[in-house]
Formats: structure tokens, sequence, C-alpha cells
């Protein structure tokens, strides 16, 4: 393995804390350079046994970041929680990650607090002693710099004069090239159009088949998306290759007061065409009762099926 890979480990439980922890790797690589993160699935090779990878990539990691979301346990009362099972996989990954000397550092995220040291299973305890940190959306560039500092890595090192030299020269050769046979740009914006779709769980466990439609109408990014299975028209909606935000409106009513609700939705394009997936973020305001923000993925599906799929 690279000495330069996998430096940074993040552990994240992936209903808890998927579309976070996509981020944060991106965040980071870009500070560290490419490869110098490992988040569990989309790094391990098909066919790898997957404990024995996690704890190969633990037993080299510098900074082990351990996402904390509101669903971190994976249940509510002690003896239930996901979090007691000796199987569960985070608690697996937390339990080497502290046996390891790598500096292990809490991260919470909106909505969640610190587990104390008595709600904790034995061999997780001593994570209720390490100093916590916190990652917001509001606050997310000031937060990617504690967490950068905490972690305690080098940056990427610097492009010397006689590198930058060498890109000119290259980019003149580029150009040259371009003046003989013209270069035509792939539009980033074409791996976002066409439907998607996901099975939405919400606070109140209601499920629904949630769509997406992206499309291009008079040179802008427009679309639909679907709340409890109807559409709503998008609004706002921006995208610049990989990271996508928008936001819907709709209505709510009770008794004789009607108040409008947004919602709105912030993702990470992922993956390679046909397999990418969008990891989205939902967060309502607006409404009655406050409602905590929702985190799923979307899969591209195509349009025949995605009109014909019911609600569950």
């Amino acid at each position: 393995m690279d000495g330069s890979a996998n430096r940074v480990f993040i552990s994240y439980r992936r209903d808890d804390a998927a579309g976070y922890a996509g981020r944060l790797e991106e965040a980071l690589e870009k500070r560290f350079g490419r490869g110098s993160v490992f988040r569990d699935v989309l790094d391990i090779p098909p066919g790898e046994d997957f404990v024995t990878a996690i704890r190969t990539r633990l037993s080299g990691a510098q900074g082990v970041l351990v996402l904390i979301g509101p669903r971190w346990a994976g249940g509510e009362l002690p003896g239930q929680r996901r979090i007691d099972d000796d199987g569960d996989f985070v608690r697996l990954e937390v339990a080497a990650a502290l046996t390891t000397g790598a500096r292990v550092v809490p991260v919470l995220l909106p909505g969640a607090e610190m587990p104390a040291e008595a709600d904790l299973p034995e061999p997780l305890k001593p994570l209720a002693r390490r100093n916590a940190l916190s990652l917001s959306d509001a606050h997310w560039p000031a937060d990617i710099d504690r967490l950068a500092a905490a972690v305690g890595l080098p940056g990427r090192r610097s492009v010397w004069p006689w590198a930058l030299g060498g890109a000119v020269v290259a980019a003149g050769c580029v150009a040259a090239l371009c003046w003989f046979k013209p270069w035509v740009p792939t539009d980033p914006t074409d791996r976002l159009i066409g439907s998607w779709q996901a099975e939405v769980t919400y606070s109140w466990r209601a499920k629904h088949v949630e769509r997406f439609e992206f499309k291009r109408h008079a040179g802008q990014l427009t679309g639909t998306a679907t709340f409890l299975s109807y559409p709503r028209a998008i609004d706002k909606l921006e995208f610049d290759g990989s990271n996508l935000r928008f936001e819907t409106h709709t209505q709510q009513s009770m008794g004789n007061e009607t108040r409008e609700l947004t919602h709105r939705y912030s993702a990470e394009l992922r993956g390679q065409t046909p397999d990418d997936l969008l990891a989205l973020r939902m967060q309502t305001s607006g409404a009655f009762h406050a409602t905590p923000p929702l985190e799923f993925d979307a899969r591209r599906v195509a349009p025949a099926a995605a009109s014909s799929s019911p609600s569950r």
C-alpha cells in the first residue's frame, strides 16, 4: 500500500451520516492529497473481505474521525441499539481505532450530542474521554480547518517553480493541438440529466418512493422533486458537476392556519455512470413541528421505471 494513502480513516454509520462523510472526504483530500482518506465500501476493491480491509486501513491510519449523528447508536434503548451488538461494523471500527496509536477525534454532526461514557459499550467507553469537534453546514470551511488541524497531517506539497514552467509548456502543447483539432468540452451537467429515485423514511415512519427529474430547458437546469410522492417544482438549482443544491415548496395546514414549507436539498454526485448515485440531505423549515434532517441515496432509473414505481 502506498504510504501516502489512507492516512485519515472516516468512521460513520451510513444511515446516519453518509452525506457528511462524502463531503468531508472530498474536503480533506483537497488538503492532504488524493487517496489520503479511507471511507469504507467506496474504497474497498470488489471481492476484498470487508472486515479485513477495515482492520488493515485502521492499522495504518494516523487519524480517525468518528462521525456521530443523531442516529449513530442505531437505536433508542440500551440493549436494542446496533452499537451494543458485538458484530456491529461501527462498533468494530471505533473499538479497533481506540487500540491503535492513531488520533481518534469524535465529530459531532447537527442534532447530535457526545454520548456519555455510561451510555457506551465497554470497548467504546474511552471514546467519551476524547475531545470532540463539531461539523455543520453553516460553518463548514472553519470546521474543516479545525478538523484538518486536529488530524495533524501535512498538507499537499507546494509546486516548485520548475514544475510550474513544465505546466506552462504542457499547456502550450495542448493549445497547439487544439488549434489543429478543436476540442469540444463535455458539459458536466450531463451527468445529472435524467430520472433518479430513492426510498425515503420520514421521521414519522412513513415510507415513500421519491423521484427526482432533471432536464435542461432554454439552456438552464430545471426539474421536479416529489415530496410524499407528489411532484414539486425545483427552485434555486445549483450544480457544479459533483455538488447539487436546490429547494422545493409545499403547503401544510393545521386547523385554520396554512404554512408554506421549504425543503432544502444538498447532494453529492458519486460513482460513475451507470452506477452513479446522489447522496442527498433534505432539511425542512416552516412546519408546525420541527423535523430532523433526512439523508438518503437516490439512484438513476429509466424514465419509464420511475413513472411506474408505486410508493411504499
